[in-house]
């Protein structure tokens, strides 16, 4: 199977430069989610949508952002957040798979309005 976005896709997209682990498990993250996106949207156009590097690229950037002793939710004193999506940090929103679909045309063909 073929990756729909690469190392240096995730990186342009990356606020700050990954280190050598980052890309390592970006590389195999992309993998994954390539995969995934292959379960998902198996009618997904070929070649795929120019969405498709974006969108993979994003799914990746988060799973890195989660930490790795897979802590989803954090408290100080008043102050809590959450930093990982419950199923793990490797996931794709409606939205995003929405992208990778085929766009289906709407009604078309010619019709005729009667006035009276």
């Amino acid at each position: 199977m073929i990756s729909l976005a690469t190392v240096s896709d995730v990186q342009a997209r990356s606020p700050q430069p990954l280190d050598d682990q980052q890309q390592a498990r970006a590389a195999v993250l992309l993998a994954d989610a390539s995969a995934i996106v292959q379960a998902k949207v198996p009618d997904m156009p070929q070649p795929p949508p120019d969405t498709a590097v974006g969108v993979v690229a994003t799914a990746v950037l988060r799973a890195l952002a989660t930490p790795a002793d897979g802590l989803t939710n954090e408290s100080v004193g008043e102050v809590s957040r959450t930093s990982a999506h419950p199923g793990g940090g490797l996931y794709f929103t409606d939205d995003e798979l929405e992208l990778l679909r085929p766009v289906h045309p709407g009604p078309g063909g010619a019709f005729s309005i009667w006035t009276v």
